[in-house]
């Protein structure tokens, strides 16, 4: 577990470490960001948070906006959209029979208020990972356990309306 932050200069590919860190250190954390701020949300420190950190790209300094995850968990996705960041899937709480859940949680850019849109995915399962564009998030793959379940699912989620739909195009 490490509470430090790498960062990448797009114009030259080179990585540095600013002097800034997570409010603690943790694993299995989501990310999303907005135009101005990076959010990190949840994770494991050695207790399964519901914490979200702020990330000021401006300044690189840290913040604790208040507003936390509805459900403590750890190796959730995360998607982005121009006026929202998306936390989907996840597990809590450690140990050799974790629960996987299908919680969606959202966080409002505009505000910073966090909050559950209603729509949860349809399996139950950490480890998934998010892309974006700009019309919709992917939340793919991810894994449950017991028994042992392996996905290779595809979940969308429609910005506009804040649905879920299986696209059909699984992983190979």
């Amino acid at each position: 577990r490490r509470d430090t932050i790498s960062r990448i200069d797009f114009s030259n590919e080179t990585g540095s470490a600013p002097t800034v860190e997570l409010s603690d250190a943790r694993y299995g954390l989501g990310a999303v960001s907005s135009d101005n701020y990076g959010y990190f949300g949840g994770g494991n420190s050695p207790a399964i948070v519901n914490t979200v950190d702020r990330l000021d790209f401006s300044n690189e300094t840290f913040s604790l906006p208040g507003n936390e995850l509805t459900q403590a968990r750890y190796y959730l996705a995360a998607v982005s959209s121009n006026s929202y960041g998306y936390f989907a899937g996840g597990l809590y709480p450690p140990g050799p029979a974790p629960d996987y859940v299908t919680t969606v949680d959202r966080i409002d850019f505009s505000n910073e208020t966090t909050s559950a849109p209603g729509n949860n995915l349809p399996q139950a399962k950490g480890f998934a990972h998010g892309v974006s564009s700009r019309s919709y998030g992917y939340f793919a793959g991810g894994y449950n356990t017991p028994p042992t379940a392996f996905y290779d699912t595809i979940n969308r989620l429609q910005f506009s309306n804040e649905t879920l739909s299986l696209p059909g195009n699984n992983l190979s």
